[in-house]
């Protein structure tokens, strides 16, 4: 499942750096590819932190079994039996931070390209410019 999202990813995240800005059509088709990249990018970043949570009470776990039946430096014999799982969750750590980092700059992104449309395509009469898709042109 993780596969086919990450490939989504790519997909739509080429698909809308191709996109012109300067073009009001080409504009909305970009902030909707890139909203629809967004949705994928959420659904690897809950699936990560899911991955995070699952190491974090592993560990805790096999802590505490190992603290309990060591016979002596229990936390010494505690961390030591644990290293392993620590190294994991550190790098699964790493994987939820980049993909919520990748979440938060894509809402950035989207914020500045909704900025950049409602500017760029104002007509300078106080009214917006209609925009309209090639399917509502070719419809008329």
């Amino acid at each position: 499942m993780i596969d086919e999202y990450l490939k989504n990813i790519m997909i739509l995240r080429k698909e809308a750096d191709e996109l012109d800005e300067d073009n009001p059509s080409s504009l909305m088709q970009k902030i909707q590819t890139l909203v629809k990249c967004q949705m994928y990018i959420g659904r690897v970043s809950s699936i990560v932190d899911g991955d995070y949570k699952r190491i974090y009470a592993q560990r805790k776990y096999k802590h505490a079994i190992a603290y309990k039946n060591a016979l002596k430096d229990k936390p010494a014999t505690a961390e030591i039996a644990v290293k392993d799982l620590r190294d994991e969750e550190a790098t699964i750590y790493q994987d939820m931070t980049r993909w919520r980092n990748a979440f938060m700059s894509t809402t950035e992104e989207l914020h500045s390209l909704k900025l950049k449309m409602k500017i760029d395509f104002h007509d300078g009469n106080g009214t917006n410019v209609h925009l309209q898709s090639n399917q509502q042109r070719r419809s008329n």
